[in-house]
């Protein structure tokens, strides 16, 4: 439900809790959980939007020999046309726009996804062309044996066929190819490589921006029969799942929202549509797939392989305008050609990038010979790496490819990832002498040196969850080694001081927002001596100090949750943030006051109150003011709080940042 990128403190775990333990479910038009009291009818009120004259009903039912008060509230009272959070990311130049979508919408496309998935795979299947398509639904049987572990993928992205899995990262299997660059080294891409002599790539241009969610039922049930017959439509699948996009999105029919799984399956229906089209249309234009053409679309990606130009010509000409049809076009700033040999620029700096880092970096334990063959050889850890040379080469190898920083730094990152899993197994089996711990340390050094220069050029979200990755994993790994205080001091600072540089570097605009929280989040596990000056926070979250009364103000406009939840999160209860954290409290209080209208069925603000009623940073008097403002008197905010203890947001020792880290990475981004 979520997107990738929300910081990992960010969760539905908590909330999923909640669903689970009072059986809440939406089902035959009511929306029901069991509870044998009105405990949780305030918060079921605030979470689902139902109105206080609505009344809620109770029935006892006997369930497997056990007595149920199932109490319940029709479904159509639920106010579910809801303002979904949205959050930057820096995205090429102009960033963007991610959603979380309201809790109540996130349970009500569950319950179409648990009503609907076969007709989900169903829609899914129709193309020839498609290499990223739901197959069918994720297993949920997880058994801890030898079998597994060996069979288990720790670099999983999406649930693939004939895997298991600890951590589910999306709720269907996805058949064939997890990224684009696993395509490029297929067989299917050589292939065609082989029976063609030109390819070209085709983007669809803001696909998720422009998809009109009417072209869903346009897409399944004709666009004719949609417009006569428009009642009848809405009972239908596509009917339904067209309202309920509108729904989670404020009833916008233009735009989807951006980040969830279920809008790439969205407009994974439609772009289906247009494939099955393109291919019927080029077959009346005497054009046979797999003879004269081929094509493979990724998401929204087109890449056909062609012979004859007027072939591509035509290709281009019919999908440029059965897009028209669904509102869509193509981005022909992003067409690309390629000759034989046809491979990109990526897989050329990919091989190249590879075969550097496994020279440079190759830590071992050695075995040294002894005179004495009656005495034990002595293992000693072997990993020198030259940080300069490795940047200087790092950059020849992104140059002559003729490739950026953001379209490598994935991949680099993993092998460094790896690299580090490989010099801890390499430093465990070794004499662990004071020579083996300066050579871990200096190795450790180097590649945080060198992981540092590469994310300083590409900042994304999905960059900063690596290096946050290895500063965890390192951080945790000399700690449970005992390493002497100056050696982790070398690590701890360098780590530090590359933070407060990116921070300083990268504030806070509306391009981006939540990058560098994943920093500031990994810096508070290396220590107190780390901690940050009230300065660099302030600076970093656009807080100005007025020179005249000493007051913060922040001109920009409010923080948005994040923003808020991390700061409190750093800040604790540490005195030197004490004025600090006043200004953030009065500041939740504003910025709800400010949203009163729409407090409920806004996302963010209800948020906002289940999160910051149960944080323990806050004083009782701004949890008082958080739940006057949503009407709450005592005894309703106290029956709210009572409900649930963690919701989104883990705070203090609920959250433990290398597992979170861990749980991204079985839903690495696509």
């Amino acid at each position: 439900m979520l997107p990738f990128e929300v910081p990992p403190t960010f969760s539905n775990r908590g909330y999923y809790r909640f669903l689970r333990d009072n059986s809440v479910e939406i089902e035959k038009g009511q929306l029901r959980w069991v509870c044998k009291t009105d405990a949780l009818d305030c918060t079921m009120r605030l979470l689902f939007g139902i109105k206080a004259a609505t009344p809620i009903n109770a029935s006892v039912v006997t369930e497997w020999g056990k007595e149920k008060t199932i109490r319940s509230a029709p479904y159509n009272k639920c106010e579910m046309a809801t303002i979904p959070f949205n959050f930057r990311v820096a995205h090429n130049l102009d960033g963007r726009t991610l959603s979380v979508v309201h809790p109540r919408n996130q349970v009500a496309v569950a319950s179409f996804y648990a009503t609907h998935s076969a007709l989900i795979i169903y829609h899914t299947s129709v193309s020839e062309f498609s290499i990223r398509r739901p197959v069918s639904v994720s297993r949920y049987a997880y058994f801890k044996d030898k079998l597994h572990e060996e069979r288990l993928d720790s670099v999983a992205g999406l649930e693939e066929e004939d895997r298991e899995y600890e951590q589910l990262g999306s709720y269907f299997v996805y058949r064939k190819y997890r990224n684009i660059h696993r395509f490029f080294e297929s067989y299917k891409y050589h292939r065609s490589e082989k029976k063609y002599d030109a390819m070209v790539q085709i983007d669809v241009s803001k696909c998720f921006d422009s998809i009109y969610t009417h072209s869903l039922p346009w897409a399944v049930l004709g666009k004719d029969q949609t417009k006569f017959k428009l009642e009848e439509s809405k009972r239908t699948f596509a009917g339904r799942f067209d309202a309920l996009m509108q729904n989670l999105n404020h009833r916008e029919t233009n735009g989807i929202v951006i980040g969830p799984e279920f809008s790439r399956i969205f407009a994974e229906i439609i772009l289906q549509s247009v494939d099955a089209e393109l291919l019927k249309q080029l077959a009346k234009a005497n054009l046979r797939h797999k003879v004269d053409y081929e094509i493979f679309r990724y998401v929204d990606d087109f890449f056909v392989f062609y012979n004859e130009e007027s072939t591509q010509l035509k290709i281009f000409e019919t999908l440029q305008q059965i897009l028209k049809g669904k509102k869509l076009s193509i981005n022909t700033a992003k067409i690309k050609h390629y000759e034989k040999p046809i491979i990109t620029e990526i897989t050329l700096a990919k091989e190249r990038i590879s075969a550097l880092l496994n020279d440079q970096i190759d830590p071992a334990c050695e075995q040294e010979p002894l005179a004495d063959p009656t005495k034990s050889p002595r293992k000693n850890l072997a990993c020198a790496i030259n940080a300069n040379r490795l940047i200087i080469r790092y950059k020849a190898a992104i140059k002559e490819a003729g490739v950026t920083y953001g379209e490598l730094l994935n991949y680099t990152f993993a092998i460094i990832e790896n690299k580090i899993e490989k010099l801890f197994k390499a430093y465990i089996e070794s004499d662990k002498s004071d020579r083996d711990r300066k050579r871990l340390s200096n190795a450790l050094l180097a590649i945080m040196e060198f992981a540092f220069f590469a994310y300083s050029a590409s900042p994304k979200v999905n960059h900063t969850i690596r290096i946050c990755r290895m500063i965890a994993t390192s951080v945790d790994f000399v700690h449970t080694q005992g390493l002497p205080y100056e050696q982790k001091h070398l690590l701890f600072k360098y780590v530090h001081d590359n933070v407060m540089q990116q921070l300083e570097k990268n504030t806070m605009s509306e391009h981006r927002e939540v990058e560098s929280l994943y920093l500031l989040i990994s810096l508070s596990q290396i220590g107190r001596e780390y901690w940050l000056p009230v300065s660099v926070l302030l600076r970093h979250f656009l807080i100005k100090e007025e020179e005249a009364t000493g007051d913060y103000i922040r001109p920009t406009g409010f923080m948005n949750h994040f923003s808020v939840t991390i700061l409190l999160s750093y800040i604790k209860h540490k005195v030197r943030y004490a004025k600090l954290k006043a200004f953030v409290e009065a500041e939740i209080l504003a910025k709800l006051q400010y949203m009163k209208a729409h407090c409920p069925d806004d996302a963010e603000t209800l948020i906002m109150l289940l999160d910051l009623i149960v944080c323990p940073y806050i004083s009782n008097a701004t949890k008082d003011g958080i739940g006057a403002i949503f009407g709450l008197d005592a005894a309703g905010l106290g029956a709210v709080q009572a409900t649930n203890d963690h919701w989104f947001t883990a705070w203090g020792d609920k959250f433990d940042l290398s597992k979170e880290l861990d749980a991204k990475r079985s839903r690495e981004v696509y």
